[in-house]
């Protein structure tokens, strides 16, 4: 289960004040970083909620969060290239200027597998724009590896998504994990999480759906049955 970029698109509605326009900035935002990061040459790979809805449902996203291969000589540039994107739409990225801003993010890679992780970013059109976009195993190590409010959430989000080799995910896991194996046990809890939400949600289905039935229709296969006795009788 996928989603695309026009999906976000369709949530990007402030519905407590549907005058304010910093939701839909989104697009033109992600544009811009991608186009700076481009024209740089560096190697990316977006993640968060962004990158999950290619394996998973939309969801209301008000943050970009990238990856990029910056090593110590050109931080400074990547520093640049956020800093120019939050100047040129501080009026939506400016905590001073509006009350709820889309941020971002643009980190280094934390260690040599994400480096390695970063090269099988998937590109595809995304917001108008051809985008490098991390793959499943990517950000279920990354959420796994770090401890956040919202990382268990999307962890298990995108494991019930069905598209992400979890036997890889506990390899990288096993290489980068520390002596407590925090990654593991996180992973093993979004499996769990997963498991628990996909059943509620079948559950909730056949609810629904006896619901809707007529309990007082009679199943083709037993009129039929009905039928054929009649006949013997005779």
């Amino acid at each position: 289960m996928g989603g695309s970029s026009a999906d976000i698109e369709a949530l990007l509605v402030d519905v407590t004040d549907p005058g304010n326009p910093t939701p839909g900035m989104l697009p033109a935002i992600f544009r811009d970083i991608i186009g700076r990061l481009d024209a740089a040459g560096l190697a990316y790979a977006v993640v968060g909620r962004i990158a999950l809805t290619l394996h998973e449902q939309a969801r209301f996203v008000s943050e970009i969060e990238i990856v990029a291969d910056i090593d110590p000589d050109r931080r400074q540039r990547a520093v640049e290239l956020a800093r120019a994107t939050r100047s040129r739409f501080a009026a939506h990225m400016d905590p001073h200027q509006c009350r709820r801003p889309i941020s971002l993010t643009l980190r280094p890679c934390n260690c040599a597998t994400e480096t390695m992780l970063l090269a099988e970013a998937v590109t595809c059109p995304w917001f108008g724009v051809p985008a490098r976009m991390a793959s499943g195993e990517h950000l279920l190590w990354l959420w796994c590896c770090i401890e956040a409010p919202d990382h268990s959430m999307n962890a298990a989000a995108l494991i019930a998504g069905g598209t992400v080799d979890l036997h890889r995910v506990q390899g990288l896991l096993r290489e980068t994990d520390d002596v407590e194996e925090g990654g593991q046990r996180r992973l093993r809890l979004a499996i769990g999480d997963a498991v628990l939400s996909t059943t509620s949600s079948f559950n909730r289905f056949m609810t629904e759906r006896r619901a809707r039935l007529d309990p007082n229709q009679v199943p083709i296969w037993q009129l039929q049955r009905a039928k054929a006795a009649e006949s013997d009788e005779r």
